[in-house]
């Protein structure tokens, strides 16, 4: 089967149009994940290769105009799809800037002039996937195998543009009637290359959307809603972690539990609003003043917990005094009511500096709600400690 221009435009027609229905259909109403803007570009892309399978029946001033700034304004929204991903704003007059270069060179230059307008037209494309591979220059953290395919697809296009440019600059200015003819293999290289990386780009925005929400669900797991802490069951997951680790590189590991005395008096006297606030307030003015190391996780109702990894006695205590101060001199504002508050703590220590230390993360909850019943019992606002010290592996 010999291939003509009218086969591969209708092939990348169709590949586009169905890329753009597919993330239509995926993308949720009302979710700003980038891909309605994607779908919505790769429908421009899709009606401007329809155009050129109709250019025997349109005026070719028109159709040549038309073809090429769809494909512009279709890398413009591409554009803008990642920035709405980032959660950034969309610069749309930067990203229109190419497109009216764009029709200033399809204006300037007359009709004849095809190997020109190819030239100059295939730079403002290279500009524009230039800026897109920019915004997808995301934080290493964030770069996943979906965010390598659409930026090895971003950037696969440049050399082909380049060729592209080459091919013009070495063909006769009477380039444009051999595009009724049978392609070159430089053609159908283009244009199966430009396939490929559409069905790419597109696979990768439909997966950095899928990894996005499950990034979401993941975090709902593991959040406490109210507070945006740790929930108790994370944070139980961590500290088993964590415990392993101290266990096995020797190291001492440090609890700290902790809650808001008189919380139910604050509850009666101010509402289960003002409640409310006070408990995300002291979560947010304590968690500014850990580690990133640390983990702080709230354990049910007004009670908290802190783990201190590689963290002795004295280093515990000292930040415990330090967060309870912060609390003791806080005034928090709920309506027109300024509300004090105190905090009890109790903190339980594995001093794991043998060899053969057998102990449980529960054994360490214990004593540090021990500690922290101390605390109540001895007047509130105060710090008890309790170090565990290491517990022999049974015989």
């Amino acid at each position: 089967m010999v291939l003509d221009n009218l086969t591969l435009l209708f092939s990348l027609a169709l590949t586009s149009g169905l890329m753009a229905l597919s993330l239509a259909v995926t993308s949720r109403q009302g979710q700003c994940d980038g891909l309605r803007l994607w779908a919505a570009a790769l429908a421009c892309e899709s009606l401007a290769w329809t155009l050129g399978t109709l250019r025997e029946s349109i005026p070719q001033i028109w159709s040549v105009l038309l073809i090429n700034l769809f494909i512009s304004t279709a890398q413009a929204i591409k554009l803008g799809a990642v920035y709405e991903y980032r959660d950034l704003p969309w610069p749309r007059w930067r990203s229109l800037l190419p497109v009216l270069a764009m029709l200033l060179v399809l204006i300037v230059l007359p009709a004849e002039d095809f190997r020109g307008r190819l030239i100059y037209g295939s730079l403002v494309y290279i500009v524009q996937f230039a800026m897109l591979a920019r915004a997808l220059r995301f934080e290493r953290a964030a770069r996943s195998g979906a965010w390598w395919l659409i930026y090895g697809a971003t950037l696969a296009v440049l050399p082909i543009l380049a060729l592209r440019i080459a091919f013009a600059w070495h063909s006769p200015a009477n380039i444009e009637p051999q595009l009724t003819q049978s392609p070159s293999s430089a053609q159908v290289m283009v244009f199966v290359s430009l396939i490929a990386l559409n069905l790419l780009g597109a696979l990768g925005f439909i997966l950095l959307g899928k990894e996005r929400a499950e990034r979401e669900i993941r975090k709902l797991a593991m959040v406490d809603g109210l507070t945006g802490i740790l929930n108790r069951r994370a944070f139980m997951d961590r500290a088993e972690q964590e415990l392993a680790g101290a266990l096995r590189n020797r190291q001492p590991l440090s609890l700290l539990m902790f809650d808001i005395d008189h919380f139910k008096r604050i509850n009666d006297e101010y509402g289960h609003a003002a409640g409310d606030m006070v408990l995300v307030e002291i979560s947010r003015l304590l968690a500014q003043r850990l580690r990133k190391q640390d983990s702080f996780g709230r354990y049910g109702g007004e009670e908290f917990c802190i783990l201190l990894p590689a963290t002795e006695e004295s280093g515990a205590r000292a930040l415990a005094e330090n967060l309870r101060q912060a609390v003791e001199v806080r005034q928090l504002v709920a309506g027109e009511a300024s509300i004090s508050v105190t905090i009890s703590i109790g903190i339980g220590v594995c001093q794991t500096f043998c060899a053969d230390c057998h102990v449980d993360f529960n054994r360490i909850l214990k004593d540090a709600d021990r500690a922290l019943y101390q605390s109540k019992a001895a007047g509130r606002n105060r710090v008890v400690s309790l170090p565990l010290g290491c517990a022999p592996v049974p015989a």
